[in-house]
C-alpha cells in the first residue's frame, strides 16, 4: 500500500497516544507465568502484541481479550507447551523475551519469524546455551533449542540489546537456584532493564540490582495482579516531532510526566533542540519554536533514532547522533534506510557504523519514498512529509501497523492530508 502525504492547514491538534508496547509485552509475559489471574488494562493492540499473545497461549496461558483490557489466567509454572512451532512474526521483543521462557519447559522448541527477524543477532543466547551444553541452532530460518537453562552466573555485554537481559530476568526467578547476571560496560539501554524490573517488582519478584551485577534469588513465583498500561513514549515521539516540524501548537496526551520508559527522553532531547514543551494534565503541550542541531546520544533510546533523523533534517545547523549502531539490526538497517530516503528529499546526511550526522536546513522536495518494511521508518518519513511544502509518496506504509495500527488516522487528525491507494 502507498500513502500520499501532504502538509495540512491546521494550526493546532490534539492526539491521544496508544498504550506502551514495551510495557504490554512485559505485563503479558509476567501474567502468563503467574499463579492465578491478572488483568491488564489498556494493553497495546498491534501486530507485535498479537504475536506475543499467540505465543503465550502456546505456552498454556489463557488470555481473554476484551475492548479495553484482557484477563490472563497464568500457568503458575505448569508445563503446558505442546511442542508446536512458535511464530514470533516480526517481533524482536517476542522472540528474545520468550526464548529462555519456553526453554524452561525442557522440551525441544522451534521458533520462527517473518521479515528480517531470524537474521537479527541471537549470539548472546547461542553462547549461554552453548556454555551449558544445550542445543541452540538455526536451520533453514527455524531456531531449534532445548533447555532449561540452569541457574548460576551469566555474563553479558552491556552494549548488546537489553532484550537478552530482560529475557533472563523474566526466567531466572523461576529456576530452582540463585543466579547472577554480570554486565560489562558500556551498559546501554539500562532504562529498558529498569522497565522490566518495575514489572517484576509489581509481580512480587525479589532481586538486587547493583548496577553492573543483578542478583536473582531462585524458587520464586509470579503473582497475578492488575496492570494499567501507560501511553507509549516511543509513539508519542512521532507527534511531538510533528508539532515541532509543522510549527503547530499540539497537546499530546495519555502520557505520564514521571514515565520510566526509555523513550521518555524525547522530551529532554526536544527541549535541548529548542522546543518549548509544557506539562499539562495527562500529557504535554508543544508550542512552536525554531529548532537547532546538537549532539544526541542514542545508547539508551535507539528507537528514537529514525524520527530524530527526520527532525534534524529540518532543524538549523548540524545534529550528530552517537552510539546509534544498534539501529542497523532492527526490522531494517534503520541508519541505511533513513540515509537513503532522506537523501532523496535533499537532506545532507552521512554515517559510519555508530554515528549519524545530519546537516539541517536544506530545502526539501517531494518525491517517492520507500518504507523499507519498517514501521519506524514509515512513520518517521510520514511525519517529515506532513511538514513539507511538496507531497511525498511512501510505499509500504502498512508496515506502521506492526506497532501503531491507527497511526495514519492520527496523522490525519493532526491536520495532514493522507491518501491511501494500492
Amino acid at each position: 500500500m502507498k500513502a500520499l502525504i501532504r502538509k495540512g492547514t491546521a494550526d493546532c491538534f490534539t492526539v491521544r497516544i496508544p498504550p506502551s508496547k514495551s510495557l504490554s509485552h512485559r505485563a503479558l509475559i509476567v501474567s502468563a507465568l503467574a499463579e492465578g489471574s491478572s488483568k491488564i488494562i489498556h494493553p497495546a493492540d498491534n501486530q507485535d502484541m498479537k504475536a506475543t499473545i499467540r505465543c503465550l497461549r502456546q505456552l498454556g496461558a489463557l488470555i481473554h481479550e476484551e475492548d479495553d483490557h484482557c484477563i490472563v489466567e497464568g500457568t503458575g509454572g505448569k508445563d503446558l507447551y505442546d511442542g508446536s512451532l512458535i511464530d514470533c512474526s516480526e517481533s524482536g521483543s517476542t522472540l528474545r523475551f520468550l526464548i529462555p521462557v519456553f526453554a524452561m519447559t525442557g522440551k525441544p522448541c522451534l521458533f520462527s519469524g517473518q521479515g528480517r527477524l531470524m537474521d537479527r543477532p541471537l549470539d548472546v543466547y547461542a553462547d549461554l546455551f552453548g556454555k551449558q551444553s544445550l542445543p541452540f541452532e538455526m536451520k533453514d530460518r527455524i531456531l531449534h533449542l532445548q533447555g532449561p537453562l540452569s541457574p548460576g552466573e551469566f555474563s553479558l555485554r552491556g552494549d548488546i540489546s537489553s532484550q537478552f537481559i530482560t529475557g533472563l530476568l523474566l526466567t531466572l526467578p523461576l529456576l530452582s537456584g540463585d543466579s547472577v547476571i554480570r554486565i560489562t560496560e558500556p551498559y546501554e539501554s539500562r532504562s529498558y532493564v529498569a522497565l522490566t524490573e518495575d514489572v517484576l517488582q509489581d509481580a512480587g519478584i525479589v532481586f538486587h540490582d547493583h548496577g553492573l551485577m543483578i542478583e536473582i534469588p531462585g524458587g520464586q513465583k509470579y503473582h497475578g495482579r492488575t496492570y494499567t498500561v501507560d501511553g507509549d513514549d516511543s509513539q508519542a515521539a512521532f507527534f511531538l516531532c510533528l508539532a515541532c516540524l509543522t510549527h503547530q501548537t499540539a497537546d499530546v496526551l495519555s502520557l505520564r510526566h514521571d514515565s520510566h520508559q526509555p523513550d521518555h527522553k524525547i522530551i529532554d532531547i526536544l527541549r535541548t533542540m529548542g522546543a518549548r514543551i509544557n506539562e499539562i494534565e495527562g500529557g504535554y503541550r508543544i508550542i512552536p519554536h525554531e529548532l537547532h542541531g546538537c549532539e544526541i546520544d542514542l545508547s539508551d533510546c535507539p528507537d528514537l533514532g529514525p524520527v530524530l533523523f527526520a527532525l534534524a533534517a529540518a532543524a538549523e545547523g548540524t545534529t550528530v547522533f552517537v552510539n546509534a549502531g544498534r539501529l542497523r539490526f532492527k526490522e531494517s538497517d534503520r541508519i541505511a534506510a533513513m540515509e537513503e530516503e532522506l537523501r532523496k528529499l535533499g537532506c545532507d546526511i552521512s554515517s559510519d557504523e555508530t554515528t549519524v550526522t545530519v546537516h539541517g536546513g536544506a530545502k526539501l522536495h517531494g518525491t517517492q519514498l520507500n518504507g523499507h518494511r519498517d514501521h519506524r521508518v514509515v512513520m518517521s518519513l510520514s511525519v517529515l512529509g506532513a511538514s513539507m511544502q511538496e507531497p511525498v509518496e511512501i510505499t509500504g506504509c502498512e508496515a506502521a501497523d506492526k506497532s501503531y495500527p491507527g497511526f495514519l488516522e492520527d496523522l490525519r487528525s493532526a491536520g495532514a492530508e493522507v491518501t491511501l491507494y494500492d
